[in-house]
């Protein structure tokens, strides 16, 4: 089963709730819903340069293109940097730049305790903080605060106090849940879960989880509903639903029913890093996006009857009926959506029971994605028994992505593991944790990797190069790598090649570094078969994009990018590797798709389904994403993007009897072609 848990936990005794008959799961396996089945194109496994920190991230958020990361930390030094080059202090939380994965100098709060959870208020104007702490800039604060996300400054109206750790906030509206292992809240007794409002003011809502931690709180999509998880055993005195999750309501705390409380069943004791425990399980984190929310699960030294989810289940707000389950053997941290997939942090080691990789022990993969979609149902689980795994076959599954980074596993906590959080924002898929590595190269505790177009611009956001290490006031500078000769130009990141037909390839690339002050006049292309450089062609300064002709028929070639001023040419990029085609026409490297045809819609009560046909791709390059634009009273609410092969989408999570227009367009890799023709349609 998982492994040992991180070292922050308290110790907190229980006793394991009832098992669950093999009846009642039969009862309660849902039958797999009609859903389209193509597994979701993956985000890019490339590991994209990011601020480095030398102990361990346990959460995210993004506020814009600003990353928050908090932490047990004290120190950060720049992408790339070896341990002996400089750092610069920060305190158990920091921030940087989605877009260049840089530190954000401004923003450099004194916290004087681990972090454990983040959050943004709905307006952005907030960033809410809770953890082990006592005070922030060297003003009290118990175990929670709100603070300005430009400045890093304490916010005076917000300040509530908690008797112990704080480990989940989340704020909607004007409301700010949170969770923990706390039995007092701004003196008034609280189990494990409160809830306050933006001037730190208490709130009736009250739930009773016992016997464990709540590790993570999410609402539903009209705020009535809370989900809680954790390792706690019962909830208002129930334990199945409320054993490790619970649905209740998000104004009283009363128990709500929730169908997969019926199924799963994670609860148990916390280690403790002085006395710990043999067995140990909870509902890690929880997460969601529009009609569904996902939990993970982690089981440590446990049989199946204590707890039987290490994977992912996701269930419909509605009534917590489940819509798929993944039971990857290996506990899981965290989970985000993004796009058309979901992604985790997990040490998963046995991905069999979903057609996937085989039994890695002591090995594992750190992050892999899921299709949002059920795609199959679960086969045999050939592990079962006391110590082992239950057996979930015949339950509706989602499929793996192709999604798989390395990461190598840290010391900080003594947990043997890599990534603990997982998040996304403005075309990021975002990891925290305490790994040494992310694809054999030093990176540790953060990391991104570039995902689909922004959802608000359509624009992907491209890789940047690493910053060059300086060194910081606090620390005796370091011996640092050699300059570039004279003032050449900075490395050109990685470009993007593809095969316009059996002749011809383009190539685009971003600009480097420091391109306005190094007076970049050019470009240089060079396309190599093997080590041997068989084509060079040079393009303007303005120039992102470049084709090769005369190449051979279906052949690999490398292609790489320098950049040129008048002191000479820079260090070349690396080299993106590309197959021409055997046969055909070859296409134009600047064509858009064709503007696609107004589409079909279906209403359903609070969502749209919409259906296309594809967009003409007539000498250009095909189709590889279409996006679908839900827009009310002329204003957009909903985005989304969908694999080129899917022709439909289900956006759900929308108003009640409102009247929408519904649009679509395509993108290939040249970029987006027009929006098709607006469609009304009135949900129900």
């Amino acid at each position: 089963m998982g492994s040992t848990q991180p070292f922050f936990r308290r110790a907190l005794a229980l006793s394991l709730a009832g098992v669950l008959s093999a009846a009642a799961l039969i009862a309660l396996t849902p039958v797999v819903a009609t859903a389209d089945t193509k597994a979701p194109t993956p985000v890019s496994g490339e590991a994209l340069p990011t601020v480095q920190v030398d102990g361990v991230v346990w959460a995210q958020t993004v506020i814009g293109h600003t990353v928050f990361a908090g932490g047990s930390f004290a120190q950060t030094q720049v992408a790339g940097a070896r341990p002996s080059w400089p750092k610069t202090p920060r305190a158990n939380l920091l921030a940087y730049n989605v877009d260049t994965g840089e530190l954000i100098a401004d923003f450099a709060p004194q916290v004087n305790g681990q972090v454990l959870g983040l959050a943004s208020s709905p307006d952005g104007t907030r960033l809410y903080v809770v953890g082990d702490f006592t005070s922030i800039n060297g003003v009290t604060r118990s175990r929670i605060a709100a603070l300005d996300p430009n400045s890093g400054a304490v916010l005076p109206g917000f300040a509530p106090v908690l008797n112990t750790t704080a480990m989940a906030v989340t704020a909607v509206g004007s409301r700010v849940f949170v969770g923990g292992g706390f039995t007092a809240a701004s003196g008034t007794t609280r189990s494990r879960a409160a809830a306050f409002d933006q001037s730190g003011n208490l709130l009736p809502w009250a739930p009773q989880p016992a016997g464990g931690v709540v590790r993570a709180v999410v609402l539903s999509p009209d705020s009535s509903k809370a989900l809680i998880g954790g390792s706690f055993t019962s909830t208002n005195g129930q334990s199945a639903p409320g054993r490790g999750m619970a649905a209740v309501d998000s104004t009283s705390g009363r128990s709500l029913p929730w169908a997969a409380g019926k199924v799963i069943h994670n609860g148990g004791v916390v280690d403790d890093p002085i006395a710990p425990s043999t067995a140990s399980s909870s509902i890690y984190s929880l997460s969601t996006l529009g009609n569904i929310v996902y939990a993970t699960g982690q089981a440590t030294g446990t049989t199946w009857q204590d707890a039987n989810l290490e994977g992912m289940v996701a269930m419909r707000w509605a009534d917590g009926s489940i819509q798929w389950l993944e039971d990857c053997h290996g506990d899981t941290y965290s989970s985000v959506p993004f796009d058309d997939a979901v992604y985790v942090a997990s040490h998963s080691h046995n991905c069999s029971t979903l057609g996937g990789f085989g039994e890695m022990s002591p090995d594992a993969h750190r992050a892999i994605g899921f299709s949002q979609s059920p795609t199959q149902t679960l086969q045999h689980n050939t592990q079962q028994g006391p110590g082992s795994y239950q057996d979930f076959a015949g339950m509706p599954a989602p499929s793996l992505v192709d999604f798989y980074p390395t990461f190598l596993v840290g010391t900080y906590t003594g947990a043997y593991q890599a990534a603990w959080s997982v998040t996304q924002g403005a075309g990021y898929l975002l990891y925290g944790g305490e790994f040494q590595q992310v694809n054999g190269e030093r990176q540790t505790g953060l990391v991104r990797f570039k995902g689909y177009p922004d959802t608000s611009t359509g624009v992907v956001e491209a890789p940047t190069p690493t910053p060059t290490p300086t060194s910081t006031p606090t620390t005796a500078p370091s011996p640092s790598p050699s300059p570039a000769p004279g003032s050449r130009p900075s490395r050109v990141s990685t470009p993007d090649a593809i095969a316009l037909g059996p002749t011809k390839a383009a190539v685009r690339w971003s600009a480097p570094k420091g391109a306005v002050a190094d007076k970049v006049s050019g470009y240089v292309v060079t396309a190599y078969k093997g080590s041997k450089a068989v084509q060079r062609t040079t393009v303007g300064k303005n120039a992102r994009v470049a084709t090769l002709s005369h190449l051979a028929k279906s052949t690999t070639y490398k292609i790489g990018v320098a950049a040129k001023n008048s002191h000479g040419t820079g260090a070349s990029s690396l080299r993106d590797s590309v197959k021409t085609k055997a046969s055909g026409a070859n296409v134009s490297a600047t064509k858009k798709p064709g503007k696609v045809a107004k589409p079909s819609v279906t209403t359903r009560v609070a969502g749209i389904r919409v259906r296309w046909r594809g967009a003409s791709v007539s000498g250009a390059l095909p189709v590889a994403t279409y996006q679908v634009r839900i827009a009310l009273h002329g204003k957009t609410v909903r985005t989304a993007q969908v694999d080129d092969r899917l022709r439909a989408k289900l956006v759900s999570g929308l108003k009640h009897h409102a009247s929408y227009t519904v649009s679509v367009r395509a993108r290939n890799w040249v970029g987006w072609g027009a929006w098709s023709l607006a469609k009304g349609a009135r949900t129900k």
